[in-house]
């Protein structure tokens, strides 16, 4: 026997298997694998946990049976993965309040927990990644506790980015780089997400219950998402809501029973009035200050084109659905009336004035 196979032969040893060939993962999978997820469950040590994560992730996943990967991967180690991201946002959001610049016990502490959350999610980005780049139509069964666990993970971190002002109490600058990391590495884990998701097939003349609450179980989740995000990115909460809409009418044969038509048609009616009410407010200022060329002038246009987007999704969202959307009537008459009720007529002067978007209603 090697010395390679011996070491393979023995206890499981991280620093060994680093140093793997490629070759050398591929053959010893069956006799490794099982060894390293039985650590991974039973490892208490949150940089040991990520340290065997991204082994498994980088260096066997790539020869793992792509049609058993559920079974033999994803279903065994990301519930772990979920409760370990969980544990670690616990244990940051409680001892935030006593960040400060004297005490540097908790400012590493919490630098660590950054740290190794970063790494988790680039994990979760490497098995996305895979998945995409080794398969040309997915069948959301074969991997469904993936995307369940990224969406889990994705909206925690938008949610603990948003409140972080307040969760670190005026100390926010000492953990702002970390912070800056984990929402960049959560957006770029979402978008490798929704492009694994388009490429989800779902055959209509299969009836198959649990692929279908899969699909709209991801859609409600992105639609949670979006309700963080809107205040904190409007280009990424824009693509959001595309995708979803996107999504949607792509699978609509299917799972248009199961969609919650009525909270969708809600959240895309309070954006709306969120953006034409920026709009509103950005229009009485550039009136106010008789200044077209400035900041305000350039923000009044991008906010302008993001109600007009929303406009248009709802348009036809319920263009598409229209027979499904009887109890959503009342929320897009009040829609209306918001809109007609506060056109704005004092800001016609202004060269690009408002559009009455809801004509059509």
């Amino acid at each position: 026997m090697s010395q390679e196979r011996a070491v393979a032969a023995s206890a499981v040893r991280l620093e060994e298997l680093s140093s793997w060939s490629q070759e050398l993962c591929r053959r010893e999978l069956p006799s490794v694998l099982p060894r390293l997820l039985s650590m991974y469950q039973h490892s208490d040590n949150w940089i040991e946990h990520i340290q065997i994560l991204k082994i498994i992730v980088e260096m066997f996943l790539p020869h793992m049976n792509h049609l058993t990967l559920e079974q033999t991967f994803f279903s065994q180690v990301l519930p772990k993965t979920v409760k370990l991201f969980d544990d670690m946002m616990y244990e940051l959001t409680s001892q935030a309040r006593g960040l400060s610049s004297h005490n540097l016990e908790i400012q590493t502490t919490l630098r660590n927990i950054l740290q190794t959350m970063v790494q988790l999610l680039a994990a979760l980005t490497g098995c996305v990644q895979h998945i995409c780049a080794t398969q040309e139509s997915i069948i959301l069964e074969n991997i469904h506790s993936l995307p369940s666990t990224v969406l889990h993970v994705i909206k925690s971190t938008f949610v603990h980015c948003k409140d972080s002002e307040s969760v670190y109490s005026g100390h926010l600058h000492l953990v702002s780089d970390l912070l800056q990391a984990l929402f960049k590495e959560a957006y770029s884990l979402q978008k490798q997400l929704m492009e694994l998701l388009d490429m989800v097939c779902m055959d209509p003349l299969l009836d198959d219950n649990d692929d279908i609450l899969n699909m709209v179980i991801v859609i409600h989740s992105l639609l949670d998402i979006c309700s963080v995000i809107s205040s904190m990115d409007h280009a990424f909460h824009a693509n959001t809501w595309k995708f979803i809409i996107k999504q949607s009418l792509k699978h609509q044969s299917v799972i248009k029973s199961q969609l919650k038509h009525k909270d969708i048609i809600t959240s895309l009616c309070e954006d709306i009035l969120f953006s034409f009410h920026s709009c509103l407010q950005l229009a009485e200022q550039m009136t106010q200050s008789d200044a077209q060329d400035n900041a305000d002038y350039r923000l009044f246009q991008k906010t302008l084109k993001l109600c007009r987007f929303f406009a248009n999704s709802l348009l036809h969202y319920t263009k598409e659905f229209l027979p499904l959307l009887s109890d959503s009537c009342c929320t897009l008459h009040q829609l209306y009336l918001q809109i007609h009720s506060k056109s704005p007529r004092s800001c016609l002067s202004i060269p690009l004035s408002l559009p009455f978007f809801l004509g059509p209603f």
